[in-house]
């Protein structure tokens, strides 16, 4: 039987596989409204993130608890994580609309290295031997791709890798319950964005002849933006800095899935390279249990004979 903390360690790695997945689905969402303006999704986005956390919240009874346990630290941490969640939605809707799947997946390449790093040297998490082997190959992979493939944008998987990568390492630090954190981001970034409304010629006005499938996708838009975020938020108090660093490789295989599939991108031979190797990692990071047992076994019979 596994133990408690065992479970809580599934649970986590699958919330964290899960919401990779999701996100990076969801930029085949964005494209079906690529008639619309990307501040005028960003700003929808943002309010009816709010509008899915707070009913959340209110339902769970968890808004007084999220009252009182409030203080200026936690509210700076959600405010800077606000920030940078801002740049990676609006950078990340603007590149699926635009056709820039690729970017977003070496930008979500870049963000898991970083979140390892911070992990071993901010935490002083250990790495063992088998992820150490496959984070040096991912960063060698990544370092080579970013040099030797100068078509890509690189405005754009900068922005993706910091700001999702930053993100990640500082929704370690709140003691916030998950819809909690979600829900006081979500206020942070509405409080940014209606002066901008006002003050602007922006607006969040939609574009005649939308029609009645793209309007309710865009209303839909907070769910697409919170299951994936409470997924990795969740995700995110269970295991370490460096698994969760290692499961965000999913993001960026299934956006290149995406990028090949849907977006018919083509695909160069570094790129290619570079996510066979990720690939790699990440299957000996999920193998290590079943390699360290049969080569504990097989220490063992050598030992007995």
């Amino acid at each position: 039987m596994f133990s408690s903390n065992s479970k809580k360690k599934v649970l986590g790695a699958l919330s964290g596989i899960l919401a990779n997945i999701l996100l990076g689905l969801s930029s085949v969402f964005w494209t079906f409204l690529g008639a619309v303006n990307t501040f005028t999704l960003l700003g929808y986005r943002v309010y009816f993130s709010v509008v899915a956390a707070l009913l959340v919240v209110c339902a769970s009874g968890q808004l007084r608890e999220l009252f009182a346990s409030l203080n200026v630290r936690q509210l700076f941490v959600h405010a800077m994580a606000a920030i940078l969640i801002a740049v990676n939605w609006g950078v990340f809707i603007w590149a699926s609309i635009h056709g820039r799947v690729l970017e977003s997946s070496v930008g979500y390449l870049i963000a898991p290295i970083m979140t390892i790093v911070i992990g071993v040297v901010v935490y002083k998490e250990s790495l063992s031997a088998f992820r150490a082997i496959a984070v040096v190959a991912m960063l060698i992979g990544v370092s080579g791709l970013l040099i030797f493939s100068p078509g890509l944008d690189v405005r754009v998987y900068l922005a993706i890798g910091l700001s999702w990568g930053g993100y990640c390492s500082l929704r370690k630090l709140t003691s916030l319950n998950v819809f909690s954190g979600l829900l006081l981001e979500s206020i942070v970034l509405a409080f940014m964005f209606t002066p901008i409304l006002l003050f602007s010629d922006l607006s969040l006005d939609l574009p005649d002849g939308l029609g009645l499938l793209r309007t309710a996708i865009i209303f839909s838009c907070g769910l697409v933006s919170i299951i994936p975020l409470a997924l990795f938020s969740f995700s995110s108090s269970r295991i370490s800095m460096t698994s969760l660093g290692l499961l965000q490789f999913v993001l960026p295989i299934t956006q290149f899935i995406v990028a090949t599939v849907v977006y018919e991108q083509t695909v160069s031979v570094e790129l290619g390279v570079v996510l066979l190797v990720v690939f790699a990692g990440l299957l000996l990071t999920v193998l290590e249990p079943i390699i360290r047992t049969l080569l504990s076994s097989q220490k063992r019979r050598q030992d007995g004979t």
